[in-house]
């Protein structure tokens, strides 16, 4: 227990540190915050947002795979497989899903350890619609924000500077928004891998019937904003997402975070798990797309698409890899 609990959190921490970007990159490149400022303030909400949102992902992602069947060796390779790519991938500069790389570390555990068997494949279809969705929502809700936003902009009759001001202000706002946001959804998924193997070792089939500890779910929040604080560190991601995907104002950090955080919020009150990455990445693409096709790079959207796609089998390889080396080892 006290190795998959470890485990996990270095995850979250992973994750925070990983993903620390997507809130604060926008509101970093247009100047609206400092960076330490800007990270500070991320990773108090992404403390603060699976204590005020509820844990329902917890029980979606926790049923990816058969309670029953959460041993130590599974949720420990699971978690190496995601943890492998998220190193790789902060090293390469590229944006990918925590969420997917834990899906896929699932998927590669649970199928060396039970087969075909291993996987509540209804509960892993949902997931992947949602995980392959929620970047097309997150292109169209961009788009339209960024829209409003010029409309506010020409209705108000600002000025360039003017509008530059009034935006740099939202954004403060809008990118707490977002880290709240990232807080609720991915903080639970790391609640929600902790979980299940508790409540495998308690005897419990159906992860309704399984009260979170509340040490679960304050260790999961602390290890995410603490990863998040420690990404003033590595500014790697902040500058594929501030500056290499479009060309970055602050009315298309705010139009950006604002759309997709609504999206990120939408999907934890009903318990989907996304990923924050996606759908913020897709919102700035979206926000580019207003000054036609030209306004973004396709060569480096196409190299993070290539991520994306690569993410689930990698970890998915990695995660077997692992869980046989565990049970011949351990």
């Amino acid at each position: 227990m006290i190795a998959v609990v470890t485990v996990a959190l270095i995850f979250g921490l992973m994750n925070g540190f990983h993903d620390g970007c997507n809130a604060v990159s926008t509101v970093i490149y247009t100047g609206a915050l400092k960076p330490k400022v800007a990270i500070g303030l991320s990773a108090i909400f992404n403390f603060v947002g699976p204590l005020v949102m509820g844990l329902g992902v917890i029980k979606t992602i926790g049923g990816v795979i058969p309670s029953n069947e959460a041993t130590a060796h599974l949720v420990l390779a699971a978690m190496a497989g995601a943890i492998v790519w998220e190193i790789l991938t902060w090293w390469w500069a590229l944006p990918v899903s925590s969420s997917h790389a834990l899906v896929g570390g699932l998927v590669g555990a649970g199928l060396a350890a039970s087969g075909a068997h291993g996987i509540v494949w209804h509960k892993l279809i949902m997931i992947f619609v949602f995980l392959f969705v929620s970047p097309f929502i997150g292109i169209i809700v961009g788009y339209i924000f960024m829209r409003i936003s010029r409309l506010f902009f020409r209705v108000m009759k600002m000025s360039l500077s003017g509008s530059d001001r009034f935006y740099k202000y939202a954004q403060i706002v809008s990118s707490s928004w977002v880290s709240f946001n990232h807080g609720s959804n991915d903080s639970t998924k790391v609640m929600g891998i902790i979980v299940i193997f508790l409540a495998a070792q308690a005897g419990v089939t159906d992860l309704k019937d399984y009260h979170v500890p509340i040490w679960v779910i304050l260790a999961s929040a602390a290890a995410m904003a603490i990863g998040t604080f420690i990404s003033v560190k590595s500014n790697r991601l902040i500058e594929t997402m501030g500056e290499k995907i479009t060309k970055l104002h602050p009315i298309n950090g705010f139009s950006a975070e604002a759309g997709g955080g609504v999206v990120i919020f939408l999907a934890s009150k009903f318990g989907l798990p996304v990923s924050t990455t996606h759908v913020i990445t897709a919102a700035v693409t979206g926000t580019g797309l207003t000054s036609g096709l030209g306004g973004v790079s396709w060569k480096v959207f196409r190299a993070i698409m290539l991520a994306w796609v690569v993410t689930l089998p990698f970890c998915a390889i990695v995660a077997a890899v692992v869980y046989y080396i565990l049970k011949l080892v351990f």
